[in-house]
């Protein structure tokens, strides 16, 4: 196998219905109940820092919570759990 091959084989891993990331199994977070966990995977795969970002940039929690139709009180216990503080 060439270089080139192997350059493809990469850019075809990681294009869209690659199979770089697992989109099925979605990690288990020690920290969040097994109710809040159904309601992460819409922020991603780094839901905490997803979270932080919004946050800061200064959306409110229902605001956060239309964007990823995920419900207001689901967002306010994240932000309480991981201790995403508001920065106004």
């Amino acid at each position: 196998m060439n270089e080139k091959h192997i350059v493809d084989d990469i850019i075809r891993m990681l294009g869209p219905g690659g199979s770089a990331l697992s989109h099925c199994t979605p990690s288990v977070r020690a920290e969040l109940t097994s109710q809040l966990q159904k309601f992460v995977h819409p922020l991603g795969p780094t839901p905490k820092r997803c979270l932080e970002t919004f946050v800061d940039l200064g959306l409110s929690d229902a605001e956060i919570g239309r964007y990823f139709r995920i419900p207001q009180h689901v967002v306010t216990q994240l932000r309480k759990i991981w201790k995403i503080d508001r920065t106004d």
